[in-house]
Order: structure tokens, then sequence, then C-alpha cells
């Protein structure tokens, strides 16, 4: 996983310097603007929350820790100063946000998305181009994924499952989070995750199961233009409680029961639930960077799974995920007599002739 909470120190001229730090505007960044005092305070904050800071070496105050990543900003990249380790060029054919986020990836540190990418809408995001929305309108794999169906939800594993037993719970309705729910609708979702815990349990027994959502504030802004932004519920096999993801994260969590989840409609949330009760835990601090794919690298770590495996973007892993549907449609078919009925009636439409 990436680091975050690092402190990035720009050395450069009194001309040069502010261009760079205007342009270095990230999700993961706190950007002190030049001629403005940072104070080791200043960073404490920023790392309480999961943030890196971005300042001017001359206007950091303090010694300067041993971590910190310095940056040079110069104006050309002339063949002189091109051995020079961290460093922009003012005038380049790239872009002084591109080649941060280089110097951020380089150093395995994670800055977030620049707040220019995002989706920029003042209006939730459409069905239009939802994929959520295209699969239940028949338009991919022509629903083939599907291994439970409820009147207003429906299940399927999910591309970029780099462990099989790993799903999604997906309202039809076309919300951001599922705090956008009605408590009727909160009600089915939560029949529908019992079951769906109670069918992994059987399809891969002796694991715990690990649920969460990423929610998106109501009207989708801020969100990068490539997320999903239609409410889905990750459910996958894990040991990692939602204690241990507490504990790991440092992020400070409130415990919520489920039909509470409205009143955090308003605002990003990562949402966890206690395995061992009927509560949940939240963080809903819009001050707080929560990296994308947060849990699931957890989990990758958790799994051993090296690299950057947790990025469904450029890892689908279809082939567990086509597994997944084996798994579970076989572990159905077998224990079909003793299924409670809700189960069974949920997912008739998986042995239909037709």
């Amino acid at each position: 996983m990436k680091k975050t909470r690092n402190l990035f120190l720009l050395v450069g001229s009194p001309a040069d310097t502010p261009k760079a730090l205007e342009a270095i505007k990230f999700k993961g960044l706190i950007t002190v603007p030049y001629w403005t005092p940072c104070l080791p305070l200043d960073v404490e904050k920023a790392f309480k929350n999961n943030k890196s800071v971005v300042c001017s070496r001359d206007d950091f105050v303090g010694k300067i820790p041993k971590n910190a990543v310095i940056v040079n900003v110069v104006p050309t990249a002339r063949s002189h100063v091109c051995s020079l380790r961290q460093t922009i060029y003012l005038r380049y054919s790239e872009s002084i946000a591109n080649q941060f986020e280089k110097i951020a990836n380089d150093l395995n540190l994670d800055i977030g998305d620049h707040k220019s990418n995002t989706s920029g809408l003042f209006d939730g995001p459409t069905k239009k181009d939802c994929a959520y929305c295209q699969y239940l309108d028949g338009n991919i794999q022509k629903n083939k994924r599907t291994v439970y169906r409820s009147s207003n939800f429906f299940v399927i594993p999910t591309l970029g499952q780099f462990i099989t037993g790993y799903l999604l719970i997906i309202p039809d309705q076309h919300i951001m989070s599922n705090g956008e729910l009605s408590p009727e609708h909160l009600e089915e979702f939560k029949n529908v995750l019992e079951d769906v815990e109670y069918i992994l349990k059987l399809a891969y027994p002796g694991y715990k199961i690990l649920v969460w959502e990423n929610g998106s504030g109501s009207s989708g802004k801020g969100k990068a233009k490539d997320s999903l932004v239609h409410s889905h519920v990750h459910v996958a096999p894990s040991a990692l409680t939602s204690n241990d993801i507490k504990e790991i994260s440092g992020f400070d969590f409130d415990e919520i029961n489920l039909f509470d989840l409205p009143k955090y409609k308003d605002h990003s949330y990562l949402l966890i639930k206690n395995p061992d009760n009927e509560k949940w835990i939240i963080n809903n601090n819009p001050e707080v960077y929560i990296p994308r794919q947060y849990v699931r690298q957890l989990i990758a770590e958790e799994y051993e799974i090296p690299g950057d495996a947790w990025n469904w973007r450029t890892h689908p892993f279809e082939d567990k995920m086509y597994q997944t549907i084996d798994d579970i449609i076989t572990v159905i078919w077998k224990n079909r007599d003793q299924l409670p009925e809700r189960i069974r009636n949920n997912t008739n439409f998986l042995f239909d002739a037709n």
C-alpha cells in the first residue's frame, strides 16, 4: 500500500515556487500558499486527516523531518539541471501536476486524485453512462453475472476480485450511496445482506465476512471521472474486522445503526459493518483523505497479494469472477432443500430452464 502523511518542501526562486504551488492541488494534499508560514502543528493536523503537506522550503518553520521530500522547482529542463532527483520543470511539455504526481508515484506516496480530475457535475451522475444501470438494462453480458435477485437489489461478483467470493450488493435505483435509500429499501437491503452472508459462509466455510461501502456524496460531485457513481456495497471473505480497520487507519469512526445512514447521505463516507453485532461504523469527515479502494488494499495485504493487484481498473481477474459464480451456483444447488425460503425464492432464476 502506498504511504500517506508526507511533507513535501519545494525549493526554488520566489518567482517560480508560487507557480508550482498553485498547480499542485490533490485530494490527499494540503497545499500551503507561498509566503504563508507552515508550522509543525499544521503538518500534524494534516497527518491526522491522512493527508500530506506541500509548501515552500522557505515557509516551513522548524526542523525539517528526515523523511521530508525535497522537490526542486526550476524554469526549464535544460541538460545541466536534469541530474536533480525530485524536480519540477515549469516550462516543459508536461504539466506541473503530472510531474509532481510522477514524483509521488516513484516514491510510493499516495497524494490522491488531482482536484481537476472530478466529475464537475452540478447534478447527480446520470444513468446514461452508468455501468450498473446498463447491466440492469441487459446491455452488459445479459445479466449472466447475477447470483441473487430481490425486488430492488441484485448481487454480482465484481471485476477486479483478486479473491473468490467477493460480491457487490447493488440497488436498482440509480443513487450515489445507500444513504439515499428509503427506510423500506434499507430494510430490504438488510435482508439481502443477511442472505448474501449466509451463502458466502456456505460456499467458503471457515471465512469471516467483511462488509463495507464507499459512499459518495448525494450529488456525486468531486468523485473521479472514472469512478462508479452508483451505490454498491462490498461483501468479501476476510479476517479483517471493523475494529481492525479502525486501528490500522487511525481514522475516527462513529458507531451507527444501519437505519441512521440517511443522516450521512450528503457527504462521502466509509461505512463498515461490525461482524459481531448489527452495528456499523462510519467516517464521513470531508477533511479526511480516504484513499481510493482503501479497504481493497487492506484485504490485498491480508492475502499477501503483491503490487497494485487490488486496483480493479488495471487488474480485472475475470477468472476469479467466474469461479465465484460457479462456487455460489454449485453450493446453492447442492443445498437447495435446506436453504431459507427467501434465498430459494431469490435464486430460483439461476435454475430456470430458459
